[in-house]
C-alpha cells in the first residue's frame, strides 16, 4: 500500500468518515457547517493556527456528489471564517488532506497533524442516524492491552506470561520476562533467496519450545529453547487462524491468491487480504476481504454465492469470546495504512452485520491482525504510530458487559 509524503513544512493529515445526509451528535443534529466548523478549530488549536494552508479531497465512501460538494464547502468556509487563508502549496504553511469514508456505525473524523519532526492527533467520532433498519447500542467492550514496541517492523508476535517471540521480516527476537520487563534471550536469522516485496507479511507459529514461520515464498522451522532456525524456499499455505483456515499465499504480493487448503482444501473463493471462520449455531461462515475493496459473506457452503457486504476494511479476526452469539469479528473500518484506524467489534446476526461494541480510535494503522490465544479468545494486532513511526504489539480481548 502507497505511502503518502507529507508537505515540508507543517503538514496535517484529516481523515473525514461521513456519508450524505446530515451530521449527528448526542444532543441534537448538527448541519454539516457546523460540524466541520467545530473541528476546524480542533485541528487549528492543536497545529497553532496556521495563516495559510493548502487543502485537498479524496472520497472513499458512498456519499454523493452533491453531500461531497457541500461538506467540502463547509471545511473551506470553516478555514476562511477563522482567518485562514487557502492557497497553494508553496505559498502554505500547512497542507491539509481530506479524504471521506465510512463505517458501519459513526461518523469519525481524524487529525494527523506533523510539525517539525513531531506530530499530534485530533480525533471526533460522530454517531451515524441515517442508516436503515433498527440499531442496538453495543453490549461488549474491547480491552486492549500493549505488549511491546519496537523501531523495526513487526509481522507478527506471540506471547504468554513469560515468553514474547517476535516476527521481524530478517529475524525472529525472542524474549524472556525478567523482573516485570523484556529481556533479549536470542535471536534466530531468516534466510531468503529472493527479494521481499513491498508491504511485507508474516505469520508466526509457537508451539511450546517450537517455533515456525511463514513469510512469502519463504518457510522456516526451528527451535527457541536450543535456539535455532531453518528456512527454505517453500509454497506450503499459511494457517490463517487455528486450523480452520489455510490459505496459499502470493510468493510475490501482500494477500492471498484464494485457493484454499487444509480442512477446505481446493475451494477458491479469489484473492484476498484477510480472512475468517466461525460459526453461528450449526452454521459454519466464512468472511473474505476482498483486494477489490470487497466483503465476501459465504454461509453453510464456499461453493454457494457470497454476499458482498460494503464498509470494511481489509483486516479482519474472528475472536471467540463467549459474549453474545459467542462469536464476534473484530475488523477495521475502510482506509489505508497513511491514516489512524478504528476497531469495531461485530456480528453477523441475520442478513446483516450488527456493531456489538463501542469503537476503538487506534493512533496508528493496523499493520497486521491475527487470531491468537488459547481457544481463539483474542486478537493480535500490530500498529505503527504516525507520532514516533515505532511498531507496537497489542493484545484485543473482548469483555462482557
Amino acid at each position: 500500500m502507497p505511502k503518502t509524503v507529507l508537505h515540508p513544512g507543517l503538514s496535517v493529515l484529516v481523515f473525514f468518515t461521513l456519508t450524505a445526509g446530515l451530521l449527528a451528535q448526542q444532543n441534537g443534529i448538527n448541519t454539516p457547517a457546523t460540524a466541520a466548523n467545530s473541528f476546524v478549530q480542533e485541528v487549528l488549536s492543536r497545529a497553532g493556527t496556521p495563516s495559510a494552508v493548502t487543502l485537498s479531497f479524496e472520497n472513499l465512501s458512498s456519499q454523493s456528489q452533491e453531500g461531497q460538494e457541500a461538506t467540502k464547502a463547509a471545511i473551506m468556509t470553516g478555514f476562511r471564517d477563522a482567518g485562514v487563508r487557502l492557497v497553494k502549496p508553496d505559498q502554505a504553511m500547512a497542507e491539509v488532506r481530506i479524504t471521506f469514508s465510512e463505517d458501519w456505525q459513526s461518523y469519525v473524523w481524524i487529525a494527523v497533524i506533523q510539525q517539525g519532526p513531531g506530530r499530534q492527533m485530533v480525533m471526533k467520532r460522530l454517531p451515524r442516524t441515517e442508516r436503515a433498519g433498527p440499531q442496538h447500542a453495543p453490549t461488549l467492550t474491547l480491552r486492549r492491552s500493549s505488549v511491546w514496541q519496537q523501531e523495526m517492523p513487526i509481522l507478527d508476535f506471540y506471547v504468554d506470561n513469560q515468553n514474547l517471540v517476535v516476527l521481524e521480516p530478517s529475524q525472529v527476537s525472542a524474549y524472556t520476562k525478567d523482573n516485570g520487563q523484556w529481556r533479549l534471550r536470542s535471536v534466530l536469522g531468516i534466510t531468503h533467496g529472493q527479494t521481499w516485496p513491498r508491504d511485507l507479511r508474516g505469520r508466526l507459529l509457537v508451539n511450546g519450545h517450537d517455533v515456525g514461520a511463514f513469510l512469502p515464498g519463504t518457510r522456516c522451522a526451528g527451535s527457541l529453547s536450543q535456539p535455532a532456525l531453518d528456512c527454505n524456499a517453500s509454497d506450503d499455505p499459511w494457517p490463517i487462524d487455528q486450523g480452520q483456515l489455510v490459505a496459499f499465499f502470493s510468493t510475490r504480493r501482500n494477500f492471498f491468491n484464494g485457493v484454499l487448503s487444509g480442512p477446505r482444501a481446493g475451494a477458491s473463493v479469489g484473492p484476498f487480504f484477510s480472512a475468517a471462520a466461525w460459526s453461528s449455531g450449526d452454521q459454519p461462515l466464512w468472511l473474505f476481504t476482498g483486494i477489490d475493496g470487497r466483503t465476501r459473506l459465504y454461509r453453510d457452503d464456499l461453493s454457494s454465492a457470497p454476499e458482498v457486504l460494503n464498509g470494511w476494511g481489509s483486516n479482519v479476526a474472528a475472536l471467540h469470546s463467549g459474549c453474545g452469539s459467542g462469536w464476534q469479528l473484530l475488523a477495521t473500518a475502510p482506509g489505508d495504512n497513511t491514516r489512524p484506524d478504528t476497531l469495531q467489534a461485530v456480528e453477523i446476526a441475520g442478513r446483516e452485520p450488527q456493531v456489538v461494541s463501542p469503537a476503538v480510535d487506534l493512533p496508528g494503522s493496523v499493520a497486521a491482525m491475527w487470531p491468537s490465544g488459547k481457544n481463539s479468545d483474542a486478537v493480535n494486532v500490530v500498529m505503527q504510530s504516525p507520532v514516533t513511526g515505532k511498531y507496537e504489539a497489542l493484545i484485543f480481548t473482548i469483555s462482557c458487559n
